[in-house]
C-alpha cells in the first residue's frame, strides 16, 4: 500500500509539472517572452479544423463580377471581330471600348457598369478597388455616386506609417474627391478593405468597425465622439440587404469561411455588356435585382491576395466571404484566456487517472489513443455544431506528455524492480552452489580454477515471457514467476541437479560438474528432471486458471557434452558457472522446441546415453546456425519400462516408416505415409511441419543433392 501511495504521488508530481511546462509555455507565448511554437502548432490545428470542418452557405444574393484576364486583355480587334453586332452608339459599344484601352480601365467604365447593375434592380454596386487619386472617367462616376446615394461604396484603406524612431501612426487612404462627394471618413459611400491576418499570417477573423485611435492605442471608440467611426466594406454591402446584428461591432470577430478560393465564381466585367451574356448570364438582369454585386480583381495577375486557412485567397472572394459571414451571423466563438488552463489541467488529470488505475501497458496505451482521438472529434464537432473554437494542441500535448513521462518513470522503475529480483535469484542460486562446496569443498574449490567436464545439461525458457512483462501487473508477475521458479528449483534439486543461473526467465541446470555419477545416470537424472518440470508446470497452470491468472509455457532442451567449469567474472563478482559449446547447444535445443511442437527436445549424445531408458521418437537431423555438422534430435515418449498405449505404438511406427522415405529422399513417398499417421495424432505439430516441407519440396524441387537434413535459421 506504501509503495502504491508513493507511485501516485511521483505521477501526481509529474503531472503537476507538466501543468506548469505546457500552460506557462503557452501563456509566455502570448506575451511575446517564448517564441510562438507551440500558439503556431495550434493556430495550424485551426487552420486544419476550418478547412475540414462545416462552412457557411453562398448566399446567392451575392454576386462576384471580377476583373479577370480576359476583361483587361479585350483589345480593339474583339471589338471589331466578336462584339461587331453591338451598335457603336451604345453604351454597351462605349464601356467595352474603354475596357479595351487597357488597365487601369477609365473610371466611366465604372459609373456604366454601375448605372446597368443598379437600373436593373442591383441593391448596390460595391468596388473592392481603391480611388486615391483624380483619374479619367472621374466626373461620370461621381455622377452616379450623386444618383444613387449609399449605394455605390468604394473601398479606402488604413495605412501604418513610421514617423519617427520606434513610432508608427496609422491614416486612412480616401478615395479622391472627385469620385466620392461630400468627401468623410464615415461617408457611407465608404468601405475600407482591410484585413489584420493572425497567427502565421493567416486570416481568420474580421473587423467590421475601428477606428485610427483604436488602431494605434486600442482605445474604445465610442459612438458620436471626437473619432470618426469607419465601416469595413464588407460591413457596407452587408448592410445594402438589410439590417445585420453585429454584437461588439468593435471587436475581432471569428468568421466561418464558404470555401476555398474559387468558391465565390467570378463572372467576367465585360460580360455585363455583351448583349449575349447580359441575356444568358444575367437573364436581361432579371438575375440581379435585389442582389449586392462586389466588382473586384479576380485572378492572382493584380496579387491581390492574403492567406487563408484554405491557402492563398483573392481579397475581393475574403471580402464576400466577410460579407457572407455577417449576413449569416456565421462567427466562431473563442473560449476565454482561462478556458485554456482549465483544459490542460483537464488534460494532465486525465492523464494521471489513467497511469495510476490503469496498469497494463497495452491498456493504458489503448486508452490514450482513444481519448486523444475522442478529445479531437469532440473539438470538430464544437467547431461544426457549436461554432466554438476548443483549443487542440496544448491540451493533447499536455495529456500526451503526462502520459509519456509517467510511462518511462513506470518503465524504469519495473527495470530496476526486475534487475532487483535477478540479483535475488542470483543470490538463491549462490545458496545451492554453496551447499555443493560444503559437500566437498576441497574438490569444488579446485575446480573453481578452470576444469572441463562432461555433464548432462538442461536449459529452459519461458514463451512470450518479454510481451507478458509488459502487460501483466509488475507485482503479479514476479509472484508467479518466483512460484513458477521455485517448483522448478525443487525438481530439479529432487534429481540431485545443480541450478547454475538464472537468466531472467530461463533456467540453467547441470548434472555431473561438481559430482558425476556416470554420464548415462546424470542424463538420466537431468530426463527425469525435465519431465518433472513439465508435470510441474502443468499443475501450476491448472491451479492458476481456477485463480483466474495467466498461464506459462515452458519450451526446454536437453543435452550431454564437454564444458569448462569455473569461478568466472572480475574482481569485484565471481560466478561458479559453466561454459562451453555444449550450453549453446543444449540452449538452440531448447529454441527449437518452438519449431517442431515438442516442448521436450534432446540431443544426440543424451539420447545415445538413455536409449535403454527412455522411449525417444526421432524428431529431425538439424544444423544448428553457426554450425556445419548436423544434429539428431529427439522427443521423449516415455520411461522404456512404462507400456505404450497401442495407437501410440502404431503411431510410432507409422512415423518411424514416413520418416525413413523421407531421410532416403523419397519425398512423395513420404508425404502420403506422414499423411497416413494423422489419424493417430490429428493435432501433431511435427506431422504437419513434415507434410508442409514434402509439399513445399515437391512443389519447388531443390537442384542440390537431398540429405534430408534441416538448416536452422535461428538460435
Amino acid at each position: 500500500m506504501r509503495k502504491l501511495r508513493s507511485r501516485r504521488l511521483v505521477h501526481a508530481l509529474i503531472a503537476f509539472g507538466v501543468l506548469l511546462l505546457v500552460a506557462g509555455l503557452y501563456r509566455l507565448e502570448q506575451t511575446g517572452h517564448a517564441g510562438w511554437t507551440l500558439t503556431n502548432w495550434e493556430f495550424g490545428f485551426r487552420d486544419t479544423i476550418t478547412k475540414t470542418g462545416r462552412l457557411n452557405p453562398l448566399d446567392n444574393r451575392l454576386i462576384f463580377l471580377g476583373i479577370d484576364s480576359t476583361s483587361v486583355s479585350l483589345s480593339d480587334l474583339d471589338l471589331k471581330t466578336l462584339f461587331a453586332d453591338i451598335p457603336p452608339e451604345s453604351s454597351e459599344y462605349r464601356a467595352l471600348s474603354l475596357i479595351a484601352a487597357g488597365f487601369p480601365f477609365s473610371r466611366e467604365v465604372y459609373a456604366l457598369l454601375s448605372e446597368r447593375l443598379l437600373k436593373a434592380g442591383a441593391r448596390a454596386v460595391v468596388f473592392d478597388l481603391l480611388f486615391p487619386k483624380p483619374g479619367v472617367g472621374d466626373d461620370a462616376l461621381q455622377s452616379m455616386v450623386r444618383q444613387y446615394p449609399g449605394r455605390i461604396v468604394v473601398g479606402s484603406n488604413f495605412v501604418q506609417e513610421t514617423i519617427g524612431p520606434g513610432h508608427d501612426a496609422w491614416t486612412v487612404n480616401l478615395p479622391v474627391s472627385s469620385v466620392v462627394p461630400d468627401l468623410a471618413q464615415d461617408h457611407p459611400s465608404i468601405g475600407y478593405v482591410n484585413f489584420w491576418p493572425g497567427i502565421n499570417g493567416v486570416v481568420r477573423s474580421a473587423q467590421y468597425r475601428t477606428t485610427i485611435a483604436f488602431l494605434e492605442n486600442g482605445s474604445s471608440p465610442v459612438e458620436g465622439g471626437p473619432d470618426a467611426i469607419l465601416s469595413a466594406l464588407a460591413l457596407r454591402a452587408a448592410t445594402q440587404l438589410g439590417p445585420v446584428t453585429l454584437s461588439r461591432p468593435f471587436e475581432s470577430h471569428l468568421f466561418r469561411y464558404s470555401g476555398p478560393a474559387g468558391t465565390y465564381t467570378a463572372i467576367p466585367i465585360y460580360q455585363v455588356f455583351v448583349p449575349i451574356y447580359w441575356q444568358r448570364n444575367f437573364a436581361n438582369g432579371e438575375a440581379l435585382r435585389d442582389k449586392v454585386v462586389l466588382v473586384g480583381p479576380a485572378g492572382n495577375w493584380t496579387h491581390d491576395e492574403h492567406l487563408t486557412p484554405f491557402g492563398v485567397m483573392p481579397g475581393p472572394e475574403i471580402q464576400l466571404n466577410v460579407t457572407n459571414a455577417l449576413l449569416h451571423q456565421a462567427f466562431i466563438r473563442e473560449l476565454p484566456v482561462w478556458a485554456m488552463d482549465l483544459l490542460v489541467a483537464c488534460g494532465v488529470i486525465a492523464a494521471w487517472l489513467l497511469t495510476v488505475f490503469v496498469i497494463k501497458t497495452w491498456l493504458r496505451l489503448g486508452a490514450f489513443v482513444l481519448l486523444v482521438a475522442g478529445y479531437l472529434f469532440l473539438v470538430k464537432l464544437a467547431y461544426d455544431h457549436a461554432s466554438m473554437v476548443i483549443p487542440g494542441i496544448p491540451p493533447v500535448l499536455a495529456f500526451a506528455l503526462t502520459g509519456l513521462v509517467s510511462f518511462i518513470y513506470d518503465f524504469t522503475h519495473e527495470t530496476l524492480e526486475k534487475l532487483r529480483i535477478r540479483r535475488t535469484l542470483e543470490a538463491y542460486v549462490s545458496k545451492d552452489v554453496v551447499r555443493e562446496v560444503l559437500d566437498n569443498p576441497e574438490t569444488y574449490l579446485s575446480k573453481l580454477g578452470g576444469q572441463r567436464a562432461s555433464v548432462a545439461l538442461i536449459v529452459t525458457d519461458l514463451r512470450g515471457f518479454t510481451t507478458m512483462s509488459e502487460e501483466m501487473d509488475s507485482q503479479q508477475l514476479v509472484a508467479q514467476l518466483n512460484e513458477y521458479l521455485s517448483l522448478m528449483v525443487d525438481d530439479i534439486f529432487s534429481r540431485r541437479g545443480s541450478v547454475d543461473k538464472f537468466i531472467g526467465d530461463a533456467i540453467l541446470a547441470v548434472w555431473g560438474h561438481v559430482k558425476s555419477e556416470g554420464p548415462a545416470r546424470d542424463v538420466t537424472l537431468a530426463l527425469e528432471a525435465a519431465l518433472l518440470m513439465n508435470e510441474s508446470l502443468e499443475r501450476l497452470n491448472a491451479d492458476w486458471r481456477a485463480r483466474g491468472l495467466r498461464n506459462f509455457q515452458m519450451g526446454c532442451g536437453v543435452n550431454f557434452g564437454e564444458v569448462i567449469f569455473g569461478n568466472i567474472g572480475s574482481s569485484r563478482k565471481m560466478d561458479p558457472t559453466v561454459i562451453g559449446d555444449a550450453v549453446n547447444v543444449t540452449s538452440r535445443l531448447e529454441g527449437l522446441t518452438k519449431d517442431y511442437g515438442r516442448s521436450l527436445l534432446v540431443g544426440e549424445a543424451a539420447a545415445d546415453l538413455v536409449a535403454d531408458t527412455f522411449r525417444l521418437q526421432f524428431v529431425d537431423r538439424v544444423t544448428m546456425k553457426g554450425k556445419t555438422k548436423p544434429l539428431r534430435v529427439y522427443a521423449v515418449v516415455s520411461r522404456r519400462d512404462a507400456a505404450l498405449d497401442p495407437q501410440m505404438a502404431a503411431y510410432l511406427e507409422a512415423y518411424d516408416l514416413a520418416h525413413l522415405s523421407y531421410s532416403v529422399g523419397n519425398v512423395k513417398e513420404a508425404l502420403t505415409l506422414f499423411k497416413n499417421c494423422l489419424p493417430y495424432s490429428p493435432d501433431d505439430s511435427l506431422l504437419r511441419l513434415y507434410i508442409e516441407r514434402c509439399t513445399a519440396y515437391l512443389d519447388r524441387p531443390s537442384e542440390t543433392e537431398w540429405t534430408g537434413v534441416h538448416i536452422a535459421e535461428h538460435k
